[in-house]
């Protein structure tokens, strides 16, 4: 929760803060409708992820339950879905794109385990689905008079304004859409050969008994004394025979390397202490 807070307040150093750098007279009334706004659909969104969440639960299990984990990462959905509009629309704008952030982050977070993909803190919920959704809500939301104030022009504003003006001028709009769909590709060319090749090197994924045992011990060392009831022990001692057999490899290596630096012979380690733990494992649960 403190950490959610401490998030919340650094939003206004870069979403009403920024807003101060603006060439313009009215930086100031653009500063703090920027924060009002952050505060608006920040606090919507986790009202709302709280709430659903809620009746999804009770209509589930049968047990209704507040989870504070919704609140706080509908909240941090708000805020990344204002980001990009607010300083450009009206109070109940932030109040409804917040709205629709705290329901956003709810069903792709759904859909992430419906899907069985893995992300432990929900950052995909969080700031793609939402971070895309923030900037399209600036083609739906953003206000003339805003738009005056924030940039001095106001000839192509949010297309729900201009459905009130009985025009279907949707340029904003269009160019949000063209920016999400540059930015996706942008990375994705980027980022995609980083993610094969990590793939190729066997370091994209954790190792399976590494996972069930738990990444706080097998990656930084953590004793298993607050998360013993979590932990299979069968799990736990093939691990520690894994890790073993690793370090008897490269300590073979090494030994064979300074061996052969000096002309000396080695002895190999016998083959089968070279069979990985992790394999045995598998192999006696799947006989199981």
């Amino acid at each position: 929760m403190l950490g959610t807070f401490i998030l919340w307040f650094g939003w206004y150093g870069f979403n009403a803060g920024s807003a101060l750098t603006i060439l313009t007279e009215h930086k100031g009334k653009v500063a703090a409708l920027a924060a009002v706004n952050t505060t608006l659909s920040g606090g919507t969104a986790g009202i709302v992820g709280l709430f659903i969440n809620f009746i999804i639960e009770e209509r589930r299990t049968g047990e209704p339950c507040f989870d504070l984990k919704y609140a706080m990462n509908g909240a941090l959905s708000g805020l990344v879905a204002i980001t990009a509009a607010c300083g450009v629309v009206e109070p109940w704008a932030a109040m409804s794109i917040g709205f629709c952030a705290g329901i956003l982050y709810i069903v792709a977070s759904g859909a992430l385990i419906k899907f069985r993909l893995d992300d432990a803190v929900d950052a995909i919920p969080v700031h793609l689905a939402n971070g895309v959704w923030g900037v399209l809500s600036v083609g739906l939301f953003a206000s003339p008079a805003r738009l005056e104030d924030s940039y001095g022009v106001s000839k192509h504003v949010g297309w729900f304004y201009s459905w009130g003006k009985g025009s279907a001028d949707a340029h904003l709009l269009a160019a949000q859409i063209a920016g999400v769909v540059f930015i996706i590709s942008w990375v994705t060319v980027i980022m995609l050969p980083f993610f094969v090749w990590l793939s190729w090197k066997g370091w994209f994924r954790s190792d399976e008994l590494e996972e069930l045992v738990g990444l706080d011990r097998s990656y930084h060392g953590e004793g298993l004394a607050m998360h013993a009831e979590e932990v299979n022990l069968e799990y736990v001692n093939a691990f520690n025979k894994q890790r073993e057999m690793k370090r008897a490899k490269q300590t073979a290596r090494s030994a064979n390397r300074t061996g052969e630096e000096s002309g000396e012979s080695v002895p190999d380690l016998p083959r089968d202490s070279l069979v990985s733990e992790n394999d045995r494992f598998s192999d006696n649960t799947s006989n199981a």
